[in-house]
């Protein structure tokens, strides 16, 4: 669905969704709504049932991998165990990549690494959360590391004084150019400067007076979310080159987006208790809640419902794909990537289902239904 159709589509919902009323602190006003309601969450993996979900069978070596990585990493040592404990990224890389060479996922892993650690610097709590102008410049710094590791004059040596958040990120993008060929490289280069400047804008967005329009909200971070540079890796993890033609292809796009929406989607759904708890309301869940007045149950039936049409918007793409007659080796790095895309979506939600990042193991059911609980008390 085109992101200016979706408000059109909310409006012609079974609810009467009326505009919300301006109160004089519309934060304070939206977590007392909310505040101590708990809600069922159905299975997400089942709104997508034709695309499968696994875990890479070498997960335990690349945990520990990843572990020993760890103690190398300039980072404090506190939130380096917080990250390992709670977010476990070998598992999502796991999840994200379920078959390939477990030494190419290891990379996958600490690039993961990487995006949590450079993301929470800014998210609420983070030493940067108030920071606007060291905001700026460490964005900067972020955005010189990928230009020096996948630009035209590569230089993987990281500045002197350089944080650890960044500096750690040169010898991961040194390593996937290496595997890239030169059109993935440029590609991987658009993404990560698209996702960085992404996080600087968010970080304006929850700065702001009042708390953004959903629809508008959406649209910024389906540009640049950090999905899509995942989506290119797959082009690393199995040794291919999709054509400019094919990449950029309408129905290509479409699956892009659609996919990338719909990770959006389901990490709001994983992450509202963890999100609310933070006083991080920049959520889909309760902007609907705030901008069209919706109840609690009623802004999630719009999340189910917007996650169910975006799997279906990514199927119909898929039918319109500029599948070969001819070379069946394009053919099936057609169906790596679109397969990869799929699994932003569904490897999201498996490895939330399996961490504690977002929700505690119990707090999920047999049936993988899910009970959040929008109150202050862990």
């Amino acid at each position: 669905m085109a992101i200016a159709d979706l408000e059109t589509h909310l409006l012609r919902g079974p609810q009467a969704l009326t505009p919300a009323l301006e109160p004089q602190d519309e934060r304070e006003q939206l977590i007392k709504r909310v505040l101590n309601q708990k809600i069922l969450v159905p299975d997400l993996l089942s709104l997508m049932p034709t695309w499968p979900s696994a875990i890479h069978p070498d997960l335990e070596y690349i945990r520990r991998e990843c572990d020993k990585w760890l103690l190398t990493v300039d980072i404090d040592e506190k939130r380096k165990a917080k990250h390992r404990a709670r977010g476990d990224y070998a598992l999502l890389a796991s999840a994200y990549y379920p078959k390939g060479d477990k030494d190419k996922i290891l990379v996958l892993a600490k690039f993961l690494y990487w995006i949590f650690f450079f993301d929470d610097e800014i998210d609420n709590g983070g030493e940067l959360t108030d920071d606007a102008e060291g905001t700026r410049q460490y964005c900067e710094k972020a955005n010189r590391c990928i230009d020096d590791c996948l630009g035209p004059n590569p230089n993987y040596t990281p500045p002197e004084g350089l944080r650890g958040e960044i500096s750690i990120l040169y010898p991961i993008l040194e390593t996937l150019r290496a595997g890239f060929g030169p059109v993935s490289t440029e590609r991987q280069r658009q993404d990560l400067h698209d996702y960085v400047n992404g996080v600087g804008r968010q970080q304006q967005v929850r700065k702001g007076d009042r708390l953004p329009d959903p629809m508008y909200h959406f649209k910024i971070r389906s540009d640049d979310v950090g999905a899509i540079p995942s989506m290119t890796q797959n082009e690393y993890l199995f040794d291919f080159e999709l054509p400019d033609h094919i990449r950029h292809h309408e129905a290509m796009e479409a699956v892009v987006l659609a996919c990338t929406q719909l990770t959006i989607l389901v990490n709001d759904v994983q992450s509202l208790q963890k999100e609310f708890r933070v006083f991080q309301l920049e959520n889909m869940v309760l902007l609907m809640m705030n901008t069209y007045n919706l109840s609690l149950p009623g802004s999630m039936d719009q999340m189910l419902k917007l996650i169910r049409e975006h799997y279906e918007i990514c199927l119909a793409a898929e039918e319109r794909l500029p599948w070969s007659k001819t070379d069946e080796k394009l053919n099936e790095n057609i169906r790596h990537f679109v397969d990869g895309a799929h699994r932003l979506a569904t490897g999201t939600v498996h490895w939330g289902y399996l961490c504690e990042r977002y929700i505690k193991n119990s707090q999920v059911n047999d049936k993988r239904e899910v009970t959040l609980d929008l109150s202050f008390v862990d």
